[in-house]
């Protein structure tokens, strides 16, 4: 009597979802185990999943080339999110590896949640609000603030998120422009957003948002040479990746008020360390990387990246493979 045939493995790491319910209730047909795990240290991700299948892949775990060569099995990666700058695209693409993203979820989440942090610099709630609290009932520490018919938005990168973006920030008023070398002028006026060079977008802007995957060639983007170009009255507003900011040299510019402010759902280490010098800035506000998130934008997420591990599972094809070369 011939054995029965192994369950096949799928791992969760890193999920930050509370529970599995929806996964298993998905995967359960496909006759699959799932084990989680945090993903945070190399050699204990190993062991968890030395018989994976696919890998579904939360934001914080790294998955570098050392710890790819330990997994034989795996066929897959499935990133919850967007970006796949957590994975070694080029050693999954030599194992034969297939690395799969959900690009087309939180788009309006993350268009909103930057909007928020643009409107509460443009009418300086930190400042108003700490104010009112010591006591101080006065429109004069505000002065001046300026219409946002006034204010310039500079968007870098002009993707889905970062076109959701400036259309809303059109409708109230703001001017938008936008710098971005993949994409064509006439595409961006199509948007009614003004084309510009990245310098003059930074030199310009009253408001400059981060909307760029994290890779070697935008890994610290906004350094100390580009944020010294800004104005004294800018903003800097980053809800892309923590990577795309030296932060260092953004706290220099923060603690010397050479910038005005800043505004960061997302940070070169996560969670905040407790010993960041950016805390003990008042022209920051920090939100713990949750621009993605409402529970319409969470299913979706989940929902999505449950049907690229089916495909893989069924010998198909992922819809948003990411290493194209991989099934060259």
């Amino acid at each position: 009597m011939a054995g029965k045939t192994p369950k096949r493995v799928v791992a969760v790491l890193g999920a930050r979802f509370g529970d599995l319910k929806i996964e298993e209730k998905l995967l359960r047909r496909y006759d699959v185990d799932l084990v989680a795990g945090d993903g945070l240290d190399e050699d204990e991700t190993a062991r968890l999943c030395r018989s994976t299948s696919v890998i579904l892949a939360g934001g914080a775990p790294k998955l570098p080339a050392s710890l790819l060569r330990r997994l034989p099995e795996l066929r897959a990666i499935v990133r919850y999110g967007i970006g796949v700058d957590t994975v070694d695209l080029d050693e999954a693409t030599r194992r034969g590896i297939c690395v799969a993203n959900v690009p087309d979820y939180c788009i309006e989440e993350v268009a909103t949640h930057a909007l928020a942090l643009i409107l509460a610099w443009s009418r300086k709630l930190p400042l108003a609000e700490r104010l009112t609290r010591g006591g101080k009932w006065a429109v004069a520490p505000l002065m001046p603030m300026e219409s946002s018919r006034d204010l310039l938005l500079g968007v870098v990168g002009f993707g889905r998120i970062a076109r959701r973006l400036a259309r809303m920030a059109r409708a109230l008023g703001f001017q938008v422009a936008a710098s971005d070398p993949y994409v064509k002028k006439t595409a961006m006026q199509k948007h009614r957003v003004r084309p510009l060079s990245f310098d003059r977008l930074v030199r310009t802007a009253d408001f400059i948002s981060l909307h760029l995957p994290l890779s070697p060639k935008t890994g610290h983007l906004m350094n100390e040479r580009t944020i010294g170009r800004m104005k004294p009255t800018a903003y800097l507003i980053n809800t892309a990746r923590g990577g795309l900011i030296d932060e260092a040299s953004l706290y220099r510019a923060l603690r010397d008020r050479k910038i005005a402010g800043a505004a960061l759902d997302v940070l070169e280490e996560e969670p905040w360390p407790d010993n960041s010098p950016l805390r003990e800035l008042d022209n920051l506000i920090v939100t713990p990387h949750a621009a993605w998130y409402t529970a319409r934008a969470q299913r979706e997420l989940r929902v999505k990246a449950c049907a690229e591990v089916i495909r893989v599972l069924s010998g198909k094809r992922p819809k948003n493979l990411v290493n194209r070369g991989v099934l060259r």
